[in-house]
């Protein structure tokens, strides 16, 4: 009787678990059926890049590969093809110079079908204007689109350009107990990105010094050139930002090309959240560097806390020395001009306030003498050489 029912548990776990199995399985392939042939087709996120200097072309003549090659931009804007000889594609477009090269090669070639994509991208330069810390001209360096294995293959001789994104491999890992968590909770934080290996906008606010507690990220505005081909000029767009700080939601958090311009406007009053979300999620630094002199006992550069003030670097470097006077303070404002400003310096004053004010990246702060300090200062520098003379008289005249 005991062997007749470990045997039925046998059985009914054994039917169990198939049904189990078979029921995943038929998830499984309702899940693939449910991603249609369209989905791998091109997104042509690229259809606004404008060609430049630095670009690097992987052109392929789909009846004629001994035409095909790397081809880069040169400092004219220019290319070389076999046939051709020199071509300006500088302010063209992918799409555009493929039918302009189709059109020229059919004095050469019977119905020309030519594939390009770009092989590496030229540095970028945007500007960054309005409610950043260190607004300006921002740069960044040129990128390789992909690994390109096979390409360096056929083309062995060719110097390689650019940063190529580290591949991470990992052993596949079950997670059949897995909990499936709502996708869409704001507690979530996106940790994967598709956008890591391109330049965005939250890349330009983080090189132009992180956010301000001002900072208007619901309505930032960002102007682009436009293609030659769809009429020239230039467009402009409006990013509402604030759910990237808020939800780790990067959808706003759009590509930029060569020449774009970043402008975030100032906001009517101070937000105190800004700061920390964007701190949260990257866009601003935890700390920034000053540098201090004068009389106070550490000088030197010292690290505080983004939006510290004054008093944070007294802190961390005094106490002043004695007869120490004003505080002086040089730094470069937004708008480019240098500012020289003497503070009477109160550690009781609250942060922020006109006798402590907050501290931006690269502040320059001398504490300087008081009236009596420089006096007494003069007085040593006068007497000091007397005193000297003294001193010698009375060794001379002790001998």
């Amino acid at each position: 009787m005991k062997l007749l029912k470990v045997h039925s548990i046998k059985i009914i776990s054994f039917i169990l678990l198939s049904a189990l199995n078979v029921e995943a399985h038929q998830v499984s392939e309702e899940n693939i059926s449910a991603v249609q042939p369209s989905y791998i087709e091109s997104k042509n996120e690229l259809n606004d890049y404008i060609l430049d200097t630095g670009d690097t072309l992987e052109i392929e003549f789909i009846n004629a590969p001994e035409l095909s090659g790397l081809f880069r931009v040169n400092e004219q804007g220019e290319i070389y093809f076999e046939r051709l000889k020199y071509a300006y594609v500088r302010g063209l477009t992918i799409n555009e110079l493929t039918d302009v090269l189709e059109k020229r090669y059919e004095k050469f070639l019977i119905d020309p079908d030519i594939y390009i994509r770009i092989y590496s991208y030229k540095p970028i330069r945007v500007a960054v204007k309005g409610e950043v810390r260190s607004p300006g001209l921002i740069a960044f360096p040129a990128f390789t689109s992909t690994k390109i294995t096979a390409i360096q293959q056929n083309y062995p001789n060719l110097p390689t350009s650019g940063d190529l994104p580290t591949t991470f491999r990992s052993d596949e890992k079950s997670f059949n107990n897995a909990k499936i968590i709502n996708s869409k909770s704001n507690s979530i934080t996106t940790i994967k990105r598709g956008n890591d290996y391109i330049t965005t906008l939250s890349n330009a606010i983080q090189k132009a010094g992180g956010l301000t507690s001002f900072s208007d990220i619901s309505k930032i505005e960002i102007v682009r050139d436009i293609p030659i081909g769809k009429g020239g000029g230039r467009k402009r767009a409006i990013i509402d930002f604030t759910p990237y700080i808020t939800k780790s939601d990067t959808t706003n958090d759009i590509r930029l090309y060569d020449g774009d311009l970043i402008f975030i406007p100032v906001l009517k009053a101070k937000d105190p959240n800004i700061i920390p979300s964007s701190i949260l999620s990257g866009l601003s630094p935890k700390f920034i560097n000053v540098s201090i002199t004068g009389r106070i006992e550490n000088p030197g550069t010292v690290k505080i806390p983004i939006e510290g003030s004054l008093s944070d670097v007294m802190n961390l470097t005094g106490p002043r020395k004695p007869l120490s006077g004003k505080v002086y303070l040089i730094r470069y404002q937004k708008d480019g001009t240098l500012l020289r400003e003497s503070i009477k310096y109160s550690a009781s004053a609250a942060p922020g306030s006109k006798y402590n004010p907050y501290l931006f990246e690269n502040d320059l702060i001398a504490v300087n003498n008081s009236i009596l300090g420089r006096t007494s200062g003069a007085i040593s520098a006068v007497t000091e050489p007397f005193l000297g003379i003294f001193a010698a008289k009375e060794l001379i005249e002790k001998f």
